[in-house]
């Protein structure tokens, strides 16, 4: 006896749904939503500082874990940071919950991190990367990597005893200066410079 294709089709929807279930926990395609950024740069004449506030949402109704990296923009006048630190952070009061494991391949930090259903984890990176000329970048392209823009991101610089001379993406105010975007693909990596 032949079966109606729509009985195959519900024979094999579990089998679908168990295999897409686990292609998004091990990482293979993203799971979870990187939806917001909030990227403080602290300038001084030879180094950055960077803290990067970073959320990402579950949209699934069951928790998912997320493998992540973090790469630097490193060339000879920017060597490999000299200090990282990963920590989740409390959604509600901004204070840290613990450091998070990070494990290094190739100069690259990789860490995971868990969301509960339909909630979202927030995550701050800071770091320190010296510099042997007065400028630096911020690698934004990334966010390609994600497949949709980012909801929200605002950037700000806290220029230390220099001042900021130019910026792949215009700045408003005085100190700090910054740039606010919504529903933001960036196009370029930001980069900038200073005098000090």
């Amino acid at each position: 006896m032949k079966l109606p294709r729509s009985c195959y089709l519900l024979l094999i929807l579990p089998t679908l749904l168990a295999a897409g279930f686990a292609v998004l926990a091990l990482g293979i395609v993203p799971a979870l939503r990187f939806t917001r950024e909030r990227i403080d740069i602290a300038v001084r004449s030879s180094s950055i500082e960077v803290t990067g506030l970073y959320v990402y949402r579950n949209p699934w109704p069951i928790s998912m874990r997320q493998r992540l990296f973090y790469p630097f923009p490193v060339d000879g006048s920017h060597p490999a940071p000299s200090w990282v630190q990963v920590t989740q952070v409390d959604p509600r009061t901004n204070a840290d919950l613990g450091e998070i494991p990070t494990d290094w391949r190739r100069g690259i930090p990789r860490f995971s991190v868990s969301a509960p259903a339909g909630g979202e984890v927030h995550v701050r990176v800071m770091y320190r990367q010296s510099s042997t000329i007065p400028s630096a970048s911020y690698i934004l392209l990334t966010t390609k990597l994600w497949g949709r823009p980012l909801e929200f991101g605002e950037y700000y610089l806290w220029p230390h005893g220099v001042r900021i001379t130019r910026s792949s993406y215009p700045l408003d105010g005085a100190a700090p200066l910054s740039f606010v975007r919504r529903d933001f693909m960036p196009d370029q990596d930001w980069r900038f410079t200073w005098q000090g």
